[in-house]
């Protein structure tokens, strides 16, 4: 193999970065993780794995770019894994290792196993459930032109508990009785009610000031991340929807409100997310919504 600069290297191994590529059809939380994970283990030679990656996309360039991306690297994607170009997030790849080889110090600080992330529950009586539909269906609710939109009303008796709880996990703790739920809109010609959930049964003292502050962040990650949005998908096929889905200017609005709110302590950032009704919170949230906001900004999504 040889080096860009003309100078002759020894042949290296693919993995771990072909690993990592694998990986990315598991990931259930964020799609940067398994890269991340991989990059980050120990005895990693970031220029061996760069000369690796500069290769295949030399071979793409040559060849099908598609085909070499599936075939030889492994990304087992038909779409490009961030936004709508192959050549775009490979430039990325490259970006990402040369970082690393200039600072190793810029690994991402990541858990292993990125599933075993913390999630908020909330589990509707069945009588609850059905009456809430019906009232829903009748509900008047605001206009807008995101696609997604979330709301908390407090309906004055008990419809239910919420828990804290693991993904992937049976054990819960923390139940509580609430009178409150979370009701998840979505606007595609009309405005429909596509989720309800029982909701926190306490709003944060400063809910209702985070979220006139930054109502795009309360509209989107409510209405993506919120439990009624995620259901039994993960949340990082409910962030692809999203980046698809919702229009440039509310994205670039999502990015800049999302400054704001990464300005907060880990304390407050916590309990933030929370008040705007996103129920994933992982230990590493973030990274996460860092990760979140900053392909909003590199990659195009149209």
């Amino acid at each position: 193999m040889v080096h860009p600069d003309g100078v002759p290297r020894r042949r290296v191994e693919p993995y771990p970065l072909k690993s990592a590529f694998i990986g990315l059809t598991g990931s259930s939380l964020c799609l940067r993780h398994p890269l991340e994970r991989a990059l980050g283990g120990r005895g990693v030679d970031f220029a061996d794995q760069l000369d690796w990656w500069r290769s295949i996309v030399a071979l793409g360039h040559r060849e099908d770019f598609v085909t070499v991306m599936q075939d030889v690297a492994g990304v087992l994607f038909v779409d490009p894994p961030e936004g709508n170009s192959w050549v775009r997030w490979a430039n990325w790849v490259d970006e990402r290792l040369t970082e690393l080889v200039d600072d190793p110090t810029t690994v991402a600080d990541v858990p292993r196993y990125a599933e075993n992330w913390q999630i908020r529950y909330g589990e509707l009586d069945a009588a609850a459930r059905d009456g809430l539909r019906r009232a829903m269906a009748k509900l008047s609710v605001p206009g807008g032109v995101s696609r997604r939109d979330y709301l908390v009303l407090d309906v004055g008796r008990p419809v239910g508990t919420v828990s804290a709880g693991e993904h992937d996990s049976n054990r819960r703790f923390d139940e509580t009785v609430t009178t409150r739920v979370g009701v998840v809109l979505e606007r595609s010609g009309r405005t429909r009610v596509i989720g309800v959930h029982a909701a926190d049964p306490e709003d944060e003292f400063r809910g209702a000031q985070w979220r006139a502050r930054w109502p795009v962040l309360t509209s989107l990650l409510g209405g993506w991340f919120s439990l009624a949005a995620v259901g039994d998908q993960d949340p990082s096929a409910m962030q692809y929807r999203m980046l698809r889905e919702e229009s440039g200017e509310h994205l670039e609005r999502l990015a800049a409100e999302g400054a704001e709110l990464l300005a907060l302590g880990d304390d407050d950032l916590h309990a933030a997310v929370r008040a705007l009704g996103c129920y994933v919170e992982p230990s590493w949230l973030r990274l996460w919504l860092e990760w979140m906001f900053w392909r909003i900004g590199y990659f195009d999504w149209t």
